[in-house]
């Protein structure tokens, strides 16, 4: 009955992924119903929180933050933007990203990498789409390099396996990194891209709400005559007077006090427009009136963060970040309404007046990546960068010689930057993100229990019953298979977790070793380059490269090839 039990929750949860609810939800969801049928004892579910690969997850994401403050990311940057130069910067993320979360590497490259692609005077698109899939890579070099790996590790661990090493990482990682870097460096500078055609201000526009003040010299006025048809390069799309909407917009038509008039534009045309005199105000006045003197910052609304999904007159975003938005771009969508009513989603861009806190606060949370300007990496002494970066030489030597676990040469290693400055607890409350850790600690604890209901046992005749006599070669492309499908429409976290009873009834049936089994989930959990939904930082760049979804499956489609044929290459006939 248990099994029963345990199967109804577990195609759930699947169905839940599959159509779109948080991974939060969906493992939190799973994870109750057992507890509220008695199957999964609440200490377990809290226990699984405590897992040694957690734990170093989330040591790491802390270490994260305090390194990312002091990487000077000029640099990285070469002088020219040759296939060659191209190749550095992709080569360069990935090794990063092999000890950085990758979500945080992505976030650090974007806003510079954009503005150095300008400078040069190439497409942005054609560096950061690859820069992310670059960071994906990196993060199947070690262990540690996603959060991904690290799950599967306390997963094969809860299961009584031997655990995952860095070793069985590092020669395929490296072959991937190395072989897609030279791809998406040839391709990249040959494709073109969304944000490389000529584009006009409705074509990728912010749209930028203002509202006719009662004392405005233009009421009266025809639009027209009060040459606002395309003021300061800027398209007015729509008018709303009360709850009348009205687009198009008539050149007769003509303006009375208090109308709202949408504007659409690129950012250089919206400064124009804050900074100018007219007889437009914008929300929030008392911020916005002095739009022609505070700094005008262009942000991105990251995936996970508190943000989304809400609207923006209930976010509280002026009270969180003192800053007003004044503008809101959503790749492929034309934004209508007032700006208080749009919903943000993951990947808006938005263009806001900052208040003299804003980096401050900006820095402090997750709520926003901020693309138009970076902070400057902190200064630290000589000593300070001998200790930090000599002690993690040392602990890294000690871990890969078994002198000391990693968990705990972690631990020291933070103590240390403790101890000199470099980590301070503003660090710790940024680094740490307590939906990550409630979905992961969740997913855990719903593993642990399937494998408890004796379901695995009969997995093999349930699941695949044609695999049961199956080579080597098929079982590992079924599990990459499997796996490179569901990350391209779940979380990289949510494919390993739902694809590991598979890889587990393989290796418990005698089909398969423990290593390329597990080696082969992991692999395929990453290979999220098809859709921009597939990992986070896929989504991260789409709006500021302005890439459409074909991009991702030009781009990812022979990337992902290359990928899995190295992969099943090194499983099948070399491990």
């Amino acid at each position: 009955m248990e099994s029963w039990i345990m199967g109804t929750v577990y195609l759930g949860v699947v169905a839940l992924l599959l159509g779109g609810v948080r991974p939060s939800w969906a493992f939190v969801g799973g994870a109750l119903a057992l507890v509220a049928i008695g199957v999964l004892p609440p200490a377990e579910w809290l226990a699984s929180a405590t897992n040694p690969s957690l734990l170093i997850l989330w040591l790491l994401m802390v270490a994260s933050v305090a390194i990312e403050k002091r990487l000077t990311i000029g640099r990285f940057m070469p002088s020219q933007p040759s296939s060659f130069g191209r190749l550095r910067i992709f080569l360069g993320t990935g090794m990063i990203s092999s000890v950085l979360n990758n979500t945080a590497v992505v976030a650090l490259l974007m806003g510079p990498l954009r503005r150095w692609a300008r400078i040069k005077g190439i497409s942005p698109g054609a560096v950061l789409l690859p820069m992310a899939y670059a960071a994906t890579l990196g993060g199947v070099v070690t262990l540690i390099g996603t959060s991904t790996n690290l799950v599967l590790d306390g997963l094969v661990r809860d299961a009584g396996l031997d655990g995952l090493r860095t070793l069985d990482f590092l020669v395929p990682g490296l072959a991937v990194l190395g072989a897609g870097s030279v791809y998406m460096a040839w391709i990249g500078g040959r494709m073109s891209w969304g944000s490389a055609e000529e584009e006009s201000a409705t074509d990728r526009p912010y749209t930028v709400e203002t509202k006719l003040a009662k004392d405005a010299p233009e009421v009266g006025k025809s639009v027209e005559q009060a040459g606002f048809r395309q003021l300061m390069g800027l398209y007015l799309v729509e008018l709303q007077r009360g709850t009348q909407l009205i687009a198009p917009v008539a050149p007769n038509e003509v303006l009375q006090s208090g109308d709202r008039l949408f504007f659409a534009g690129e950012l250089s045309q919206v400064d124009e427009l804050l900074r100018a005199r007219t007889g437009l105000v914008l929300p929030q006045r008392e911020m916005t009136d002095r739009a022609h003197e505070a700094p005008l910052v262009e942000a991105m609304v990251p995936p996970g963060s508190r943000l989304v999904g809400s609207a923006v007159r209930e976010s509280q975003f002026r009270q969180r970040l003192d800053a007003a938005i004044v503008g809101v771009r959503r790749q492929g969508e034309r934004m209508r309404g007032r700006i208080g009513d749009i919903e943000l989603q993951a990947g808006d861009l938005l263009v806001l007046v900052a208040g003299p806190r804003f980096k401050e606060r900006a820095s402090e949370t997750r709520l926003l990546y901020v693309l138009s300007e970076t902070a400057a990496p902190e200064v630290s002494t000589p000593l300070q960068r001998v200790l930090a970066w000599g002690s993690l030489a040392l602990l890294g030597t000690c871990t890969a010689t078994s002198l000391l676990e990693p968990l705990a040469a972690l631990g020291l290693w933070l103590g240390l930057l403790g101890a000199i400055k470099w980590i301070r607890w503003t660090d710790v409350r940024r680094g740490l993100d307590p939906e990550l850790i409630v979905t992961l600690s969740s997913a855990l604890a719903l593993s642990a229990a399937l494998q408890q209901s004796g379901m695995l046992e009969r997995g093999l005749e349930t699941l695949v019953p044609g695999l049961a006599d199956s080579p080597k070669w098929l079982w590992i492309a079924v599990l990459l298979l499997t796996t490179t499908v569901l990350t391209n429409f779940v979380t990289n976290v949510a494919a390993v977790v739902l694809a590991f009873p598979l890889g587990l009834a393989a290796v418990q049936g005698g089909y398969l070793e423990s290593t390329p089994a597990m080696l082969a989930l992991a692999f395929g959990a990453s290979a999220a380059f098809l859709t921009p939904a597939g990992y986070a930082t896929n989504l991260m760049v789409m709006g500021p490269g302005g890439y459409s979804n074909r991009d991702y499956l030009k781009l990812g489609g022979g990337l992902t090839l290359i990928y899995l044929s190295i992969v099943f290459t090194y499983l099948t006939w070399i491990l």
